[in-house]
């Protein structure tokens, strides 16, 4: 799977730069920076990012990984209890977000990522990081990261947890945790069961259920004073019956990933991590085999960290006998100068269908005072065909596609202040080469270039008390506009707005969150009519009976909103879940 030739750079890049270490990294840390990909980064964050703990996920009531990201700000989001989920950032296709699990790529099945193969009881804390990432993670990162870690937090404590609940359309949920840590190592272990009679997607008097078991295993510590190792095991199979017009309605939906990390600190100031990921995936029959290895060596100065990576992937269609490989090249530097705080990358992706190519990103931070900081970014980023894709145009003899390339800017202000934190970032970017699907000459259909994409807006950020009420809210506009048909592209909404209230008092909490979106047209071209915008009330309340047993209940789209996201598929409408959280 990896050539002598990855093996023997990488093996090169450590011992070069083991021997140009000098003094202090700390101790050996697994969790890493997001934004960086790095541990103990020293600069601050300069990319827009959401980052949601397991306490803020119970708060929005939902039940599914896909009806969570439907309630997040500035993602257009649209998917039914059955068929595949879009996510889009920043008005982006969905096949430029790039889905992580514990910092592991998931390959693309149907042309995005499945998030639906993720159970929510699974997942500990999520990181969205907005705007370009390939030069950090890889080929499919242009409008940003979603990255979803089901390990715990390194201030968790030892514990056993059991949650159940049970709500509208026969949703049954239920998950056992079991948490151990002491001072050389932790082992966690889930496992969580999801059922739910669905509801009727598209109005044909079929109701589409769906049925989850998962568990997942993450187990770690030290091996030696300088030496540190992790296993992290997500196992996920699901039944889901959807609609189907080719006669079969019983679809597995199923996700195994096994990721191995090392951490070894070779000096005081130089460590190296390599990251072993297997992962399989089974959708719709079609079978999926991802495997990767990176190597990441990080140089530690006294006001700066350089990281130099090495990653191999090989992307396996197993029914068609297809495979995607590349191995990439990547590097990052971060520092001070002066007062400024700057971080430089890039990436060289040497890949077997599109020779090598390179993607590069700089980013700028700087705080004016001590409640104001400026930063801004400049960045190019790529996204490959998937494996979908190039078997239909193999197959049309359509062999000149090129990668899409985007390049992207972005500036932001930063105000923190004692009664609430403000933030504003405009940002704008052009996508070349956009891929375009072509039916024209079906079944020999295919895909080709189509031109260029322009996006631009402004996100704007407000949390702080009101009232006795935390507020977080949020307002985005966002356009983005195809140069080949000066029309706005499909499912995009120009503009979004999310306030979230919450309140603790004794042993009441409280949350209130709302969320609109304007209007979108429902296809490309414009020839489907528009989608009317909609807004969605939801509610969540929980009381501790003790430190131990608490009560929740969620009322989701309390107003019970009619809402399409797309046109012909119905949504929940309104639902309720009422469950019960005991640790011990």
């Amino acid at each position: 799977m990896f050539t002598k030739k990855t093996i023997f750079i990488a093996a090169l890049s450590a011992i070069f730069m083991a021997n140009s270490a000098l003094a202090v990294i700390g101790p050996i840390k697994i969790t890493l920076n997001n934004e960086y990909r790095t541990s103990s980064p020293v600069i601050g964050p300069v990319a827009t990012s959401i980052k949601l703990d397991k306490s803020d996920i119970k708060k929005t009531g939902a039940s599914t990984f896909v009806e969570l990201l439907e309630n997040i700000p500035s993602i257009s989001f649209e998917g039914g209890t059955g068929n595949m989920a879009s996510v889009r950032l920043r008005g982006n296709e969905a096949s430029h977000t790039l889905l992580l699990i514990d910092g592991q790529k998931v390959t693309i099945t149907g042309g995005q990522p499945n998030f639906k193969m993720i159970p929510l009881n699974q997942i500990s804390s999520i990181e969205i990081s907005k705007g370009p990432f390939t030069s950090l993670y890889g080929p499919g990162a242009i409008g940003g990261v979603i990255n979803v870690f089901t390990d715990k937090d390194e201030n968790a404590i030892t514990s056993n947890t059991i949650d159940t609940s049970y709500g509208s359309k026969g949703t049954k949920q239920s998950s056992f945790n079991s948490y151990y840590k002491d001072e050389n190592g932790y082992l966690d272990f889930t496992f969580s069961d999801f059922i739910t009679d669905g509801i009727d997607a598209k109005g044909d008097g079929d109701l589409d259920p769906s049925d989850r078991q998962s568990f997942g295993l993450n187990i770690g510590g030290d091996i030696g004073e300088n030496t540190s190792v992790s296993l992290n095991m997500i196992d996920s199979k699901a039944n889901i019956m959807y609609d189907e017009t080719f006669g079969n309605e019983n679809y597995e939906n199923d996700l195994r990933q096994i990721g191995l990390g090392l951490t070894q600190k070779f000096s005081d100031r130089f460590q190296t991590r390599v990251e072993i990921n297997d992962q399989n995936i089974l959708r719709h029959g079609s079978k999926y085999e991802l495997n990767t290895m990176s190597i990441i060596n990080e140089l530690d100065f006294n006001s700066s960290k350089l990281s130099i990576g090495l990653m191999n992937s090989v992307d396996k269609d197993v029914g068609n006998l297809k495979e995607i490989k590349h191995t990439d090249v990547f590097s990052q530097w971060q520092g001070l100068i002066g007062t400024n705080e700057l971080s430089i990358g890039a990436r060289i992706i040497d890949h077997d269908k599109f020779s090598s190519h390179t993607t590069y990103n700089f980013n700028w931070a700087r705080d004016l005072s001590a409640n104001l900081r400026l930063n801004g970014s400049y960045a190019t980023a790529t996204n490959l065909p998937n494996h979908y894709a190039n078997n239909a145009n193999v197959k049309a003899g359509k062999t000149a596609l090129k990668p899409e390339l985007s390049q992207n800017m972005e500036l932001g202000l930063n105000s923190l202040n004692d009664w609430g934190n403000v933030e504003l970032k405009i940002y704008k970017s052009k996508l070349k080469d956009a891929f375009k699907y072509n039916g024209s000459n079906w079944p020999l259909d295919y895909y080709e270039n189509d031109g260029i994409v322009n996006i631009q807006g402004v996100e704007l950020v407000l949390d702080t008390e009101l009232m006795g009420w935390d507020l977080d809210s949020s307002l985005n506009f966002n356009k983005a506009i195809a140069k080949s048909t000066d029309l706005q592209k499909g499912r995009r909404p120009n503009s979004t707005i999310s306030l979230n209230l919450s309140k603790s008092s004794g042993k009441w909490n409280r949350n209130i969150n709302w969320t609109a979106r304007s209007w979108a047209w429902d296809k490309d071209d414009h020839s489907n009519g528009k989608n009317g915008g909609y807004g969605l009330l939801n509610l969540s309340t929980s009381y501790d009976f003790t430190e131990n047993l608490s009560v929740y209940l969620n009322r989701n789209n309390a107003l019970d909103k009619d809402y399409e996201m797309a046109k012909g598929y119905n949504t929940l409408g309104k639902t309720s879940t009422l469950g019960l959280t005991y640790t011990f």
